[in-house]
């Protein structure tokens, strides 16, 4: 009896999956290629949803920059709250870098935002770039890396 419900349930999952393709058949290619980019936007909102992440990936609640960016920065450290994705030494003091370069909206800056709260939910956009061919735009003050974040605004 097992037997024969399993191999009913199996044929009745394989009849709507066909209806399905059939569905897609009468689409255009552009068509297509829109519902499934749809369809990828709506499992990464999902994914960042179970994660506790609004639909940008971004922690709204934390109370640092490190927290609140900590999905776009899998490989970078901690620093006093702000993250260290890599760490430039020299000789002198003065051009040494622990932490990275900061573009928010194009505008420029050495050290982050204050308030984390208050920005965290406007940002839309983040790229994090490490290597030299990324942040060779940025010249020395990005030798540590470049945080590049997009508002709402």
């Amino acid at each position: 009896m097992k037997k024969i419900l399993v191999i009913i349930l199996t044929l009745c999952g394989l009849f709507i999956n066909a209806q399905e393709k059939v569905k897609i058949k009468g689409l255009t290619r552009k068509e297509i290629k829109a519902i499934k980019k749809q369809q990828k936007e709506q499992d990464r909102i999902a994914k960042f949803t179970n994660m506790g992440l609004n639909q940008w990936g971004i922690n709204e609640n934390a109370q640092t920059w490190y927290l609140a960016l900590k999905f776009h920065l899998p490989s970078s450290r901690n620093g006093d709250g702000l993250p260290i994705l890599r760490q430039y030494q020299t000789f002198t003091e003065e051009s040494s870098r622990i932490y990275p370069l900061w573009i928010i909206d194009g505008q420029q800056f050495n050290s982050p935002p204050v308030d984390v709260l208050a920005l965290s939910p406007l940002i839309r956009k983040v790229r994090i770039l490490v290597n030299a061919a990324e942040t060779n735009r940025w010249g020395k003050q990005a030798r540590a890396g470049v945080i590049v974040l997009e508002t709402a605004r």
